[in-house]
């Protein structure tokens, strides 16, 4: 899976259910604060719907785990 501004939370999540974890760090507790509309955004507006501090390092952080597991 590639990760762009494009991608929305949910593809994400459901790709890779632990991705959560990247969320959280980032602040976002995806399955306390995110209901269904916000898991359907695409990660452009991410930020400002669900308090990412910096998007650009949530993205990074997102492909470098997506990466993990796809080694």
């Amino acid at each position: 899976m590639q990760i762009t501004m494009e991608t929305t939370v949910k593809n994400i999540l459901d790709a890779y259910p632990d991705a959560v974890q990247v969320f959280q760090k980032h602040g976002v507790d995806v399955p306390l604060e995110c209901d269904e509309s916000i898991l359907n955004i695409k990660l452009m507006i991410c930020d400002s719907m669900c308090h990412v501090d910096n998007l650009d390092l949530l993205i990074r952080d997102l492909k470098k785990f997506v990466a993990s597991k796809q080694t």
